[in-house]
C-alpha cells in the first residue's frame, strides 16, 4: 500500500469513528491544525505520536506508519478549492499591505513557514454569527546584510 492510500484510509477512519482533529490533537499531543496537516501529507509526526494516533484510531501499524515519512509539498498554491481560494484571495488583497507592516513593525525580512504555528477557531459575530478566526505566529527573520 502507498503512502497515498494508508492516508485516505486514516482519514476515513477518523470519520467513521466521528472523532474531531480537537480530540486526535489532544490524543497524539499535536494541535489540531497540525495534525489535520499530517492526515493530508503535508506535515509528518514521530514515532510516539504515531502509536498514539494508531492507538487512538485502531489503525493497524503499517497503515499508521504513512504519518512518518517526510512530506513532498507540491499541492499548492493553485486550486479550485473555494477554502483555499479564499485564503489565497486574502493574500492577494492584503499580502502587500501585511508585508509592508510587518517590515514597518520588524524591519526587512520575513514570517518564518517553518518556525510557525497556525491555529483555527469557531468565534461569535456582534450579530451573533459562526465565524471563523485563524491565527498564525511565525518567528520573524530578518534579511542578512552582507
Amino acid at each position: 500500500m502507498d503512502r497515498v492510500q494508508a492516508l485516505a484510509m486514516i482519514r476515513a477512519k477518523r470519520q467513521e469513528k466521528k472523532m474531531t482533529f480537537q480530540a486526535l490533537g489532544q490524543a497524539t499531543g499535536r494541535g489540531p491544525v497540525y495534525l489535520a496537516a499530517v492526515l493530508n501529507g503535508q506535515q509528518r509526526l514521530g514515532p510516539e505520536e504515531t502509536k498514539k494516533l494508531a492507538k487512538a484510531l485502531d489503525l493497524k501499524p503499517e497503515v499508521a506508519e504513512a504519518v512518518t515519512a517526510f512530506p513532498v509539498r507540491t499541492e499548492f498554491p493553485i486550486t479550485t478549492d473555494p477554502f483555499k481560494y479564499r485564503l489565497l484571495e486574502i493574500v492577494g488583497v492584503y499580502g502587500d499591505s501585511l508585508r509592508d507592516m510587518a517590515n514597518e513593525m520588524f524591519g526587512d525580512g520575513i514570517m518564518s513557514a517553518i518556525d510557525f504555528s497556525i491555529d483555527m477557531e469557531k468565534v461569535t459575530g456582534s450579530q451573533g454569527e459562526a465565524r471563523v478566526k485563524i491565527t498564525m505566529n511565525g518567528k520573524w527573520l530578518p534579511y542578512k546584510e552582507f
